[in-house]
């Protein structure tokens, strides 16, 4: 796919969205809006986002999309964050599996400040029968609790790690998703303001003329 194919824009009603579906993420999954003036978008985590081990190092390299967010008129953006979850792992021999994540974040135009390298949080749901292996999922949240007028994010990734011991393996599954999530606040615009204070002063040219008039 070209560069020029590669990105894809969508207005989102408060905001307008650019992507890459240059990566194996391809197109949205879905896009939604909920209570509390939160808007926001899916992908799903392709399958390709696995690695697996039996006890060697291996690593593999899954870029994540770029993706460019915009006010439109009207509208006051804030509160960012970013979701990547629930990729499955496990462990087995005392191997071990890691996920770092890291990425370039610009906001309103600034020169983009390196994020990462971060390791995700990750979870064990290891039964307390099991003997010998160790089993749960990665994921993780990242916020930006800043008022924006637009954010890219550029250069995002992740590396999935599985090293050592007998066999670790980390993949992703139908449940796996990248979600970003914003606030959103309707604003009235600088001609709103000024056809109200207009009204305003039409009102008490009116209120001063019946004074004088009576």
């Amino acid at each position: 796919m070209s560069a020029a194919s590669a990105l894809t824009t969508q207005d989102m009603g408060p905001f307008m969205l650019g992507y890459d579906e240059s990566t194996n993420f391809g197109g949205l999954s879905s896009t939604f809006s909920a209570s509390g003036n939160i808007y926001g978008f899916t992908w799903t985590v392709p399958n390709s986002a696995q690695v697996a081990s039996f006890g060697l190092m291996n690593i593999t390299n899954v870029p994540l999309p770029s993706f460019t967010i915009t006010a439109n008129p009207g509208w006051a953006l804030s509160n960012a964050s970013a979701f990547l979850g629930n990729l499955s792992f496990i462990e087995v021999g005392g191997a071990t599996t890691d996920i770092i994540g890291n990425a370039n974040v610009s906001i309103d135009g600034y020169l983009p400040v390196p994020i990462g390298p971060h390791g995700m949080a990750w979870a064990d749901t290891t039964s307390p029968l099991a003997v010998g292996y160790v089993q749960g999922y990665f994921a993780d949240t990242l916020s930006a609790p800043v008022a924006f007028h637009s954010l890219a994010v550029t250069g995002a990734g992740i590396d999935l790690s599985a090293v050592g011991g007998t066999f670790s393996n980390i993949s992703a599954n139908p449940q796996s998703k990248l979600e970003i999530s914003l606030m959103a606040v309707a604003v009235p615009e600088p001609e709103t303001y000024a056809m109200f204070f207009a009204g305003l002063a039409a009102l008490g040219w009116l209120s001063k003329r019946r004074r004088a008039q009576g």
